[in-house]
């Protein structure tokens, strides 16, 4: 930001500026079925290596881009810290000023009517090349993340196309939607050869996103019961870690809520998906 002009009193704000995220950069595109979309892409400006640069994919792109991007150059600024190289950092939102777009994101992250695999097919076959124009990209280190109906995203994404992303961070997953429907999806995943590519997936969630007063807030504690955002998280990562098709690691946050966990949970999806060699952290189970 500018330094205050001479003529400020002591005490006096100068005039305001707009901030800009640093080697930021945002699109307005159109899928192929004529949608809008906000592209939101962060190069870094290091040299890339010869492989060209790891790419993490966010979904709801309004709401995390900011918060992972400072986290990757803060994280990046320490290397013999954090492990945590230069990346393209890419945010997938609409347009709009709310951070999440409820209707949107439910036509694009949730498997029913097969909107999950049109999205995938848009950052597959429009998105991802459209941020290899901007820069050289390493198409053996892409990595994607989501919250929510985004952490249930990511793990279609996994079950479905395992080659296409190298790591994958599944924040909060919505597991209990539409019966627990992704465990006959999980089935068919396990049922297959392993990949050739082993894939490398987290699951986070906060530890307290099964807890409420039921005696203030009863009809939220049934939501959060049916939900067990906590269970059901544990239980994919456990039967995941013992499948062999991947590596998986689960990591609950105390004291967070389905909230709060999303700065915490960018924080480690950073350091899983761009470490050079993965950072090992304590997790609690």
């Amino acid at each position: 930001m500018r330094a205050a002009s001479a003529s400020n009193r002591p005490g006096e704000l100068s005039p305001g500026i707009a901030v800009a995220l640093p080697h930021a950069r945002q699109f307005e595109i159109s899928s192929t079925q004529g949608l809008p979309y906000r592209l939101l892409v962060a190069v870094p400006p290091e040299v890339p290596p010869a492989a060209g640069f790891p790419v993490l994919v966010l979904v709801d792109g309004d709401a995390l881009f900011a918060t992972a991007l400072t986290t990757a150059r803060l994280q990046g600024g320490r290397p013999e810290v954090s492990g945590v190289c230069p990346a393209v950092i890419v945010g997938i939102g609409y347009p709009g000023a709310a951070p999440f777009d409820a209707e949107r994101r439910r036509q694009d992250l949730l498997p029913d009517g097969g909107g999950a695999d049109r999205f995938l097919d848009l950052i597959e076959t429009q998105l991802l090349p459209m941020v290899a124009d901007l820069a050289p990209i390493d198409r053996a280190r892409l990595a994607l993340a989501g919250h929510s109906f985004g952490g249930l995203f990511t793990l279609h994404a996994l079950f479905n196309r395992p080659g296409l992303f190298r790591s994958l961070v599944a924040g909060s997953p919505s597991i209990w939607w539409n019966e627990r429907g992704i465990l006959a999806t999980r089935a068919q995943f396990l049922r297959s050869p392993a990949p050739i590519m082993r894939p490398r997936l987290l699951i986070t969630v906060g530890g307290e996103e099964q807890k409420t007063d039921p005696l203030r807030f009863p009809e939220r504690a049934t939501r959060l019961e049916k939900a067990r955002m906590v269970d059901n998280a544990a239980e994919m990562a456990s039967s995941l870690a013992a499948s062999g098709h991947l590596d998986c690691e689960h990591v609950v946050f105390a004291g967070e809520n389905h909230v709060s966990v999303i700065p915490a949970m960018l924080s480690r999806a950073v350091a899983f998906t761009l470490a050079e060699a993965p950072v090992q952290g304590d997790s609690a189970r």
